[in-house]
């Protein structure tokens, strides 16, 4: 799957950035799948703004040791999802989309391209379902104005249909641990 991921990205690069949601059910594929955006990204010169656990980003971390040097390392900058998403205590979808863009702007500012790889997830509470439709219609605006390239990562077994529904309307891509699904809204 990993070139395939490649090759996605190179045909977002042409166009004008895409909101690309992924849902995923073995590890294994998701961290192959996440190195390669990160790595695709850093060899064009972008900055990557990682939004992951800190369970899995160490093993995303040892792939792009063996492909990146230092200087090129440098330019991966990881967040924890969990104190991401949870910035204010609770996941607010305003707040949360205020939050990406500053840390998006913070590069903007210097004219430097990010691209963004967010994770997310959250405790036992089903009113959150709502709250992250409403964060993702957010982002997909934000996404389109800024042109930006971004990954929204979901454990496809935690994923209700009805938050899936409301997922795919938002985001221009699909991606499974199998396949890659252009979506009609992309």
């Amino acid at each position: 799957m990993d070139n395939n991921m490649r090759q996605l990205i190179e045909t977002i690069q042409q166009s004008d950035g895409g909101h690309i949601l992924y849902c995923f059910n073995e590890l294994e594929a998701y961290v192959e799948n996440e190195a390669t955006f990160i790595i695709a990204g850093v060899e064009q010169g972008d900055h990557i703004l990682i939004v992951e656990n800190d369970r899995i980003f160490p093993l995303v971390y040892k792939k792009l040791q063996l492909h990146l040097n230092e200087e090129q390392l440098e330019k991966v900058h990881l967040i924890n999802n969990f104190d991401f998403y949870c910035f204010h205590g609770d996941f607010h979808p305003s707040t949360m989309v205020n939050y990406f863009l500053e840390n998006i702007d913070t590069y903007s500012k210097r004219n430097q391209l990010v691209r963004t790889w967010g994770h997310v997830e959250w405790g036992h509470d089903d009113q959150v379902s709502v709250a992250i439709g409403e964060y993702e219609k957010g982002i997909d605006k934000l996404i389109k104005e800024r042109g930006l390239i971004s990954v929204c990562a979901y454990d496809d077994c935690r994923v209700p249909s009805e938050l899936k529904a409301n997922l795919i309307k938002h985001h221009g891509v699909l991606v499974t641990d199998e396949k890659i699904t252009i979506l009609a809204n992309g």
